[in-house]
């Protein structure tokens, strides 16, 4: 319902701008336009200007929405997380084993790999 009232006033806006520009004579409507031509890139600026600093809130926002969310849940997970302690590695003992030297086939000095 609200996008149909802005419908309506954007069409009685646009309409009383069409009258009155009937009215205005030609020097006049020049000036308006070389004025609005010549404050474009103000406009175009502060434009990036306020969308960038809506973006920055909008985001401090969310981290602010999630450090709030993160403190409740360790707030609440705290007392039910169960104490860790920390326990030592088992031992193991490998079983000793014996070594036999490689006996290399006599008569051969070179050893191709």
């Amino acid at each position: 319902m609200a996008g149909v009232g802005a419908l309506m006033i954007s069409a009685a806006a646009l309409w009383l701008v069409w009258r009155g520009m009937l009215q205005v004579s030609p020097n006049a409507a020049r000036a308006w336009a070389l004025a609005a031509t010549a404050l474009l890139p103000l406009a175009a600026w502060s434009g990036w200007w306020f969308g960038h600093t809506e973006a920055r809130g909008r985001l401090a926002g969310i981290d602010q929405a999630v450090d709030k969310v993160m403190s409740a849940a360790t707030r609440v997970a705290a007392p039910r997380a169960k104490p860790q302690t920390v326990s030592e590695p088992p031992v193991v003992v490998l079983p000793e084993v014996e070594i036999f030297p490689r006996q290399l086939p006599p008569g051969n000095d070179v050893i191709e790999l």
